[in-house]
């Protein structure tokens, strides 16, 4: 299989000893297809075993040593224990946690397939799925762990991995034929000149825009400055090739034409803007795209007649006989009026967290919050960001799940408006108090492998009103309560890590408004 592009292509559904998995096998089937569609040399394995599985991988990392890009797609169940990855075979039976040195597959040894890719060595993994095992697994040390999904990892070189959902997450297989995650994969893999970078970002919002913000697919690693595409249209490339002996020189079909009209309208159909739509109609409302435009405008402008009938944003008292006489018919035309200036405004928020999102597990060292703000300003992919004092550490953020109360910590967002007191409010359904307890009105306890889990169970128990998590003794636990005290409590014990939470319902707004560069 020498190739400038080759990808290995596994999908599991069928296990022997958990639940069928419906979609990893249409995954694999489409996204090999796909691969194939834009030039790459594909291994498919559906349904492997340990030993196919291995097989596999090695004789793939042969034909990745002779190629320019390396692509491995895996869907599938995959497990963390002890801080570790591994991919699950369809013959696994793990019952201890020393099983998986022998049944399964560790995702370090899919990263070393790829390892030997000349420029691009990319791995895609729809394996964060709940752990089947977790349940029936024994563990041969009780300073060992099970964990939820996957946990971070750092590959080295030019190197991606992309999990489906964020590190400590689960990710959905999907109610289609597609999990949210491969059917992303399918619709940016075959666009031309679209950089990975940027495709791996493109994928992200729309796992979090089909999940509603649930499931975050995450990259872990860095490629290197210059752009990489997967595909590349004809004009895009240079096609002139030096004659090799008495070959006729190579005929370079014209270039086509670019059409700025088209180029523009792709960069901003999906964009819910009327701002936008009416500039682009004033640029180009002469061309097909143009009227595109104008039918996108008039359908906002619709929704927006329709909700105000609803009564969120009109009186519903009628206007009198006189005024209403005065009233001008209202038609779906496109205004010519100018939009008014726009211009972008940091948000700050004391004692909130935006929770998720972030574009460093770790944060970064930042010895202000002023400073934290200039990080993220000068990264266009950071459009919010927490700051924590008592730390000195930065988490900028390219999205969140929601917005909680914490004390000390300090939250930032950009935002773009026409003035400067409309800066978003939020609503925060947690309060989260770090190393101390909340005491009282325990119902029951369970095992935890992180704060994130304890979070999830109350979160999925309707009766749960707050919880601790105590990652200590001879297991981490979770500590559900029917209701807490309305203080938390300090002590030595809480100093050694105790996280609690409780639900609440509160409206967060701005405390500061700045005014800031453009971001765009």
């Amino acid at each position: 299989m020498a190739a400038d592009k080759v990808a290995l292509v596994i999908g599991n559904s069928n296990y022997d000893h958990v639940g069928l998995l419906p979609n990893p096998k249409n995954d694999a089937d489409d996204v090999a297809a796909a691969l194939e569609g834009v030039g790459f040399s594909v291994r498919k394995a559906t349904d492997v075993t340990f030993d196919q599985m291995r097989q596999a991988l090695g004789a793939f990392s042969h034909d990745a040593a002779q190629a320019d890009m390396a692509v491995v797609f895996f869907a599938g169940h995959g497990i963390e224990v002890d801080k570790h990855n591994f991919l699950l075979p369809t013959d696994a039976k793990l019952e201890s946690d020393l099983d998986v040195n022998f049944q399964t597959v560790p995702l370090d040894m899919v990263v070393d397939a790829v390892s030997r890719a000349h420029s691009l060595r990319l791995v895609f993994l729809d394996a964060c799925r709940n752990n089947p095992f977790a349940n029936r697994m024994r563990l041969s040390d009780a300073t060992r762990s099970i964990g939820r999904g996957l946990s971070p990892i750092e590959p080295k070189g030019s190197t991606i991995v992309f999990y489906s959902a964020r590190d400590g997450t689960v990710a959905s297989d999907g109610s289609g034929r597609n999990s949210p995650y491969s059917q992303a994969l399918l619709k940016y893999l075959p666009q031309a000149d679209l950089d990975v970078d940027k495709m791996l970002r493109k994928i992200r919002d729309d796992v979090l825009k089909a999940t509603n913000n649930v499931q975050e697919p995450t990259t872990y690693g860095l490629l290197p400055s210059e752009d990489i595409f997967l595909v590349q249209s004809r004009s895009a490339v240079s096609l002139v090739e030096k004659p090799k002996g008495d070959d006729p020189p190579v005929t370079v079909p014209a270039a086509i034409p670019v059409d700025p009209a088209a180029t523009e309208w792709a960069a901003i159909e999906n964009l819910e803007s009327p701002a936008i739509l009416r500039t682009f109609i004033q640029a180009h409302g002469d061309t097909v795209y143009g009227k595109y435009a104008e039918a996108r405008l008039a359908e906002l402008q619709e929704r927006e007649r329709q909700r105000q009938q609803t009564g969120e944003q009109q009186s519903s008292q009628p206007p009198p006989a006189s005024q209403a006489s005065l009233q001008s018919p209202q038609y779906n035309i496109p205004s010519t009026t100018p939009a008014p200036p726009r211009h972008w405004y940091l948000a700050t928020y004391s004692n909130v967290d935006f929770y998720g999102g972030d574009l460093y597990s770790k944060g970064l060292e930042s010895a202000s919050l002023d400073q934290c703000a200039q990080t993220c300003a000068a990264n266009l992919s950071c459009k919010l960001f927490t700051y924590n004092s008592a730390k000195n550490r930065c988490f900028p953020k390219s999205g969140f799940s929601y917005a909680q109360i914490m004390s000390g910590a300090q939250a930032g967002y950009f935002f773009e408006s026409e003035r400067r007191d409309q800066a978003p409010t939020f609503r925060a359904e947690w309060e989260i108090f770090v190393k101390a307890d909340l005491l009282g009105g325990d119902n029951y306890s369970a095992r935890a492998s992180s704060y994130d889990d304890c979070l999830l169970m109350c979160k999925s128990d309707q009766s749960c009103r707050a919880f601790s998590y105590v990652p200590f003794g001879k297991s981490k636990s979770c500590w559900i309560k029917t209701f807490a005290a309305t203080l938390p409590t300090y002590s030595q014990k809480t100093e050694r890590g105790i996280v609690s939470g409780r639900r609440a319902d509160m409206v967060v707004r701005a405390d500061g408004v700045y005014d800031t560069a453009a971001r765009y």
